[in-house]
């Protein structure tokens, strides 16, 4: 079953979030709105979720922009939003050897401005809990002017800069909690992915090991491919070993 497992290692279909979809819909439909907080735990599927908005979007045709923090950038000012500034790079640093925040400041919002030239921005910040602080606070000053629609993703459990808290805890933004997949999506997902119909047995000890968090269904489903646990048995997908 190599082949099948790695045929199951790109990207699955979005199912089980319809009434997300929907919201985030709305979100773009409304010219009031500021955006949104997506929270949950990792592998809950906020990253994806947060890119179909994207995608969406983008076929309305509206500008559109990612921010994607990591623990690598975390230790430099400005480093998660850094792509956004102009071609012209950074500012000469300071006499003192800092860097010129307010100037940043000003080439990031006419980054922006240029980049919603074409109509209003929607910009997308994953894990916006590892954003540096300064990262944060520009993020939290785009939230307030209310000229970008932000979509904002953040892990339940890691601590957040005070300016992302601030987000939702200011009313910006409101806070959306990504709770794991039910049976039903659980059966759906694992139908969609392997291109057939699976045991109902099989989707209840796989629902219940998973618990509905999309990242480890799908390293469960690849493993049990790859060790054969799962196969096709009588036209239906099977658990025919342990997972």
């Amino acid at each position: 079953m190599a082949g099948a497992a790695a045929q199951l290692s790109g990207q699955w279909s979005l199912v089980g979030r319809t009434g997300e979809l929907r919201l985030l819909s709305g979100l773009l439909a409304d010219p009031q709105s500021k955006g949104l907080v997506l929270a949950g735990p990792a592998g809950a599927g906020k990253t994806r979720l947060a890119a179909e908005c994207l995608r969406q979007a983008a076929t309305m045709g509206l500008p559109t922009a990612e921010v994607c923090a990591s623990r690598a950038a975390a230790g430099l000012p400005f480093g998660a939003v850094a792509p956004l500034l102009p071609a012209g790079g950074w500012p000469e640093a300071e006499g003192n050897g800092g860097l010129d925040r307010a100037d940043l400041l000003r080439r990031f919002a006419a980054a922006l401005s240029e980049r919603a030239a074409a109509g209003r921005l929607v910009l997308l910040v994953d894990d916006a809990h590892l954003l540096d602080d300064a990262s944060a606070t520009l993020i939290y000053q785009v939230a307030s002017s209310g000229t970008v629609l932000l979509l904002v993703t953040v892990r339940t459990g890691e601590r957040a800069p005070d300016p992302v808290l601030a987000l939702w805890k200011d009313g910006l933004l409101g806070r959306l909690e990504l709770d794991g997949l039910d049976g039903q999506a659980v059966q759906e997902l694992l139908s969609d992915a392997l291109a057939g119909r699976v045991d109902p047995g099989t989707v209840v000890r796989i629902a219940a090991r998973c618990r509905g968090n999309v990242l480890f269904l799908r390293e469960l489903v690849i493993g049990a491919l790859q060790a054969g646990s799962l196969a096709r048995d009588g036209g239906l997908w099977r658990l025919v070993g342990p997972l």
